[in-house]
């Protein structure tokens, strides 16, 4: 007998017990209350591991200058967990401030996750003000207001440059005749220390969600072909990550990123585009390097005639796999 023949009854022999277990698991479900057996399949359909679905929470997208970004992280676990949108961390974590390995909240979700939490009813967003960019914008003018004209500028004008402003005090940081300040009295240490060396970051601002605005992707043909995309193979049961290490549009995951590695990397194409062949050679070379499967989606837009709006507009995808040719190299004289 060889070892083949050994192996396939052994395996055999295992795939007989695993019937059995499988036939008595069958018997006691059976057996058990009608009314017990189905909650039990409502749940474990509900959650794919027998526990109680967990309740949704209130989900807010904040947009601050056209990026959305999730701060609660309730919401993000419930967004990986249940609906399959990964995002990516780009918070600075406290305990690891020399690093940038590992990222905290908040979550950016894409253009594509932001506008699929949106369209399936999953979360709201709230439109912020750029304090930042605000605060920016109103220092420049101060500055532009008040500052000193240049020397070419005073010299068309017909005018002198102002003298500068010398400092009172004399060589070596000493006292020039100057009037001293009295030092603050009456101030605690920790005063001093919160006045001076730190500031506040508050988590809240009093300016969240009084931004306006309106959330515009997709906007464009080329936005619409890669939402069309997006959508389609998250339907599809897929988790969808960036692909831009790896020359594609998206990197295309059987189930959580964390515990898969990603079997498809996706480039997406119009309808009409012309690919050159060393494109399409060198990315599947690439992609069958990293043990991954090319794909290219193809998009184009299907239209009702009857229809008079661009509502009734809608992108039809196809998929084509590329595989590398393995044997094909240069001693065959290609």
């Amino acid at each position: 007998v060889s070892s083949d023949t050994v192996a396939d009854a052994s395996w055999c022999e295992s795939c007989r017990r695993a019937a059995r277990r499988v036939e008595r698991a069958r018997t006691e479900v059976a057996m058990t209350d009608a009314s017990g057996a189905a909650n039990a399949l409502e749940a474990v359909t509900a959650t794919g591991t027998g526990d109680a679905a967990p309740t949704p929470p209130a989900i807010e997208i904040r947009v601050v200058d056209d990026r959305a970004y999730v701060y609660d992280a309730q919401a993000c676990v419930y967004l990986r967990s249940q609906h399959r949108l990964v995002g990516v961390m780009v918070g600075s974590l406290p305990g690891y401030r020399s690093q940038d390995v590992a990222r905290g909240l908040p979550l950016e979700l894409s253009p594509e996750e932001a506008t699929l939490c949106i369209e399936r009813g999953w979360a709201t967003m709230a439109f912020e003000r750029d304090c930042e960019t605000d605060a920016f914008r109103a220092y420049r003018a101060d500055v532009t207001a008040n500052a000193v004209p240049s020397t070419s500028e005073m010299v068309k004008v017909g005018q002198k440059r102002p003298a500068a402003k010398l400092d009172s005090r004399g060589w070596g940081g000493g006292g020039g005749g100057g009037k001293k300040t009295k030092p603050k009295e009456n101030l605690h240490g920790w005063q001093k220390i919160v006045g001076s060396s730190f500031v506040n970051i508050p988590l809240a601002n009093a300016t969240d969600g009084d931004g306006k605005g309106a959330w515009s992707f997709p906007s464009n043909m080329k936005e619409r072909e890669r939402y069309a995309v997006f959508k389609d193979l998250h339907d599809r049961q897929y988790s969808l990550t960036s692909g831009a290490k790896f020359g594609s549009d998206y990197l295309v995951y059987p189930g959580d990123p964390i515990l898969y590695h990603a079997h498809y990397t996706v480039r997406i194409v119009s309808w009409e585009a012309t690919l050159h062949p060393l494109v399409i050679a060198a990315t599947t070379r690439m992609a069958h390097a990293a043990r991954k499967n090319f794909v290219i989606a193809a998009v184009r837009e299907v239209k009702d005639d009857n229809a008079k709006d661009d509502a009734s507009v809608t992108c039809e995808v196809r998929y084509f796999t590329m595989e590398a040719d393995v044997d094909l190299s240069s001693n065959r004289g290609f």
